[in-house]
């Protein structure tokens, strides 16, 4: 069967219905865009319990300090924003991203790393702001990025293709061959290691002060490749003002210890989480692996 004839299958039904939708809203303007993306996220609160109770025992992991009703608020909010970056997701494939306003602080540090032939391993994370953070920096320079498959394979092709518009390299999340090719010809490649992969391949280092499985081919990469390390973060402005991208130098990695380098990586995140707490994507299950004798805490 065709592709395209794979798509009149009825299997394939919501998953062209959620697409349409995505593409349609992208045609919006940002304020109703992004209140449109907050209502999805909601209701996925209101309809998704076992997400829930993934984000409620995250929230409790890392902010134990707040109160039963300040972590509810938090846990909503959390949906609110990661509802938005689904529909930013369809603004980024098939708006006009490059009409959105965008600031961009420390793109100095690109550009050093470029004069001097250097690559770049633009180190990023899972905030709800991610695929549209892509599109806005590939306006600025010229992007690779690492991605990991998605399950459904007419998702994958779509996906691959929209991003393929504005990224040079679509490099697998398995292909370090691929990625250290890019750092080596001076290229700039976006990669996150903030998910949890199991043990085999990762380190424990502290995230929010809780032992965190964190993967160690960040180490890997620059250690080979002899690319500048800089993390990015992008901002989500409150009331639709826009976007900031954060960069900032990592000459930290590589150290030379693999758990000093992932202890780096994950204060990182956690300096920019603490600053929008909702923003960070609190619906994956940071801390399934454990070390040894500790239960998970998703049971």
């Amino acid at each position: 069967m065709s592709d395209r004839l794979a798509w009149l299958s009825p299997r394939q039904w919501p998953l062209a219905f959620g697409l349409g939708l995505l593409w349609l809203a992208a045609q919006l303007p940002l304020p109703l865009a992004q209140g449109f993306g907050r209502g999805l996220g909601l209701l996925a609160w209101a309809v998704l319990p076992s997400r829930r109770r993934i984000v409620r025992q995250n929230l409790a992991l890392c902010f134990p300090a707040l109160d039963e009703a300040e972590r509810h608020r938090l846990e909503r909010a959390s949906f609110a924003s990661a509802g938005m970056g689904l529909i930013e997701g369809g603004i980024a494939w098939w708006g006009r991203a490059e009409r959105l306003p965008v600031r961009y602080e420390g793109l100095e540090h690109l550009t050093a790393a470029r004069a001097e032939g250097r690559g770049v391993l633009l180190l990023g994370a899972h905030f709800t702001a991610l695929e549209m953070g892509g599109r806005l920096m590939a306006l600025k320079v010229p992007m690779n990025t690492v991605y990991k498959a998605a399950k459904n394979p007419h998702f994958d092709a779509v996906m691959r293709a929209r991003r393929a518009r504005y990224f040079g390299e679509l490099i697998a999340n398995d292909n370090l061959r691929g990625m250290l090719k890019v750092l080596k010809e001076g290229g700039i490649c976006w990669y996150g290691a903030d998910q949890d992969f199991g043990p085999e391949a990762s380190v424990f280092a502290p995230f929010f002060g809780v032992p965190t499985a964190t993967l160690t081919l960040t180490s890997k990469i620059v250690e080979r490749s002899q690319a500048k390390v800089v993390f990015i973060y992008p901002e989500r402005l409150p009331r639709a003002q826009g976007y900031v991208m954060h960069l900032v130098p990592v000459p930290e990695i590589p150290s030379g210890d693999v758990v000093a380098d992932a202890t780096v990586y994950n204060a990182l995140i956690e300096r920019f989480a603490r600053h929008r707490p909702a923003d960070y994507f609190w619906l994956h299950r940071r801390f399934k692996t454990r070390p040894e004798g500790v239960s998970s805490p998703y049971l």
